[in-house]
């Protein structure tokens, strides 16, 4: 199993992805052969891919660079996550307080 299957598998409990100045809880991850172009107003002159969701709404998405970020609804903004996929799956912990 390669290594997004293996992390759509277990994001129950490991969601939790902590970046420069927050932490953010995935809710949802995708497939590559879900990955579909994102046409947004916000989003204009850019070519980029949802490939998650945290639980706040915001938008994980790769770009046409290969660069993953997070789109921001509130801040009108994007904070980079990681320059490849691998990168940022291996980003993902154990979100203790998701643990039963």
């Amino acid at each position: 199993m390669d290594q997004l299957n293996k992390a759509i598998r277990n994001l129950g409990m490991n969601r939790l992805m902590r970046l420069k100045d927050r932490d953010v809880y995935l809710a949802v991850l995708l497939r590559k052969e879900e990955w579909k172009h994102l046409s947004a107003p916000w989003w204009l002159g850019k070519s980029a891919s949802i490939v998650g969701v945290d639980l706040d709404g915001n938008f994980v998405l790769r770009k046409s660079s290969g660069e993953f970020v997070l789109w921001d609804h509130k801040l009108s903004n994007e904070i980079a996550i990681s320059n490849s996929l691998k990168g940022m799956l291996s980003m993902l912990e154990l979100d203790q307080t998701n643990v039963p």
